[in-house]
């Protein structure tokens, strides 16, 4: 296991090539991915052997949310394939995934909003293989072809959006994908406590407009609710999300990781 990494601060940088390979040899065509589910202890474990660094870089829902989103796409697409990856702030998955051979772009204005970075300059000399565009991703954007990206994907994103702003993103999906990809996305989702309806209204939103039923989600939620599997967000994590804010304004909430394969040809669909 220890061979996967070099122990250099907490960047993707921390694979070398052959641990590329090795990653790229586990994963390639060997996840089964569903198009709705949930994160799950089972798959943090495997990143936590196979993909330590990202494992265990925030200590948060991305810990679980950004390996497997990389084990998604190396198990789905084929090395040269184009990528897109919104809001991708310091972009470690497209980091790992333009070294191993894709084509990748990254879509995040770099404005610190959501919290996210303002390291702009910072990322575009790190990461010298990923083509970056700062902007937010919707379908007004020029500089990019329509129909030229295999996949798109986000990372802890479009529960960011603005419920406004979020047809403008669908219709982003639908109009840069290719005919026949798929957009992929892993949603922060407060399932239980202070917040949990806004969430609601919003992960139905997103699932409806992926072209997904709200029956069908209803059901997923019931199931992840009953499963001994499901990953949470730790009492520790939230410990440090709350940010000195006193425990009584910012309670501990029930937060879960939602994941999405949507098919371009159903995005929208439902609207």
């Amino acid at each position: 296991m220890g061979s996967f990494w070099r122990k250099e601060p907490k960047t993707a940088k921390w694979f070398d090539d052959a641990a590329l390979l090795r990653v790229f040899e586990r994963y390639h065509g060997k996840l089964l991915l569903t198009p709705l589910s949930y994160a799950t202890v089972r798959d943090f474990c495997d990143s936590y052997d196979y993909l330590y660094p990202l494992a265990t870089t925030n200590g948060d829902l991305k810990d679980s949310q950004r390996p497997w989103m990389l084990k998604a796409i190396i198990s789905k697409f084929p090395v040269g394939s184009r990528l897109l990856e919104i809001g991708a702030g310091e972009p470690f998955v497209a980091d790992i995934l333009s070294r191993l051979g894709y084509r990748v772009w990254v879509v995040d204005p770099y404005d610190g909003s959501g919290n996210g970075p303002r390291q702009f300059k910072q990322f575009v000399n790190e990461y010298p293989r990923i083509t970056f565009l700062r902007d937010h991703f919707t379908d007004g954007l020029t500089q990019l072809e329509e129909r030229s990206f295999d996949c798109i994907s986000s990372i802890s994103v479009l529960e960011h959006v603005p419920m406004g702003g979020l047809v403008s993103v669908f219709a982003g999906l639908r109009k840069f994908l290719v005919p026949g990809g798929i957009s992929i996305h892993a949603i922060d989702h407060v399932h239980r406590g202070n917040g949990a309806r806004e969430h609601l209204e919003k992960l139905r939103c997103i699932v409806e407009n992926l072209g997904f039923s709200r029956a069908g989600l209803d059901e997923l939620l019931e199931r992840m609710s009953r499963d001994t599997e499901t990953y949470y967000l730790s009492a520790e994590s939230h410990n440090r999300w709350r940010a000195g804010v006193p425990y009584d304004k910012f309670p501990m909430r029930v937060c879960v990781s939602i994941q999405i394969v949507a098919d371009r040809e159903k995005i929208l669909a439902n609207r």
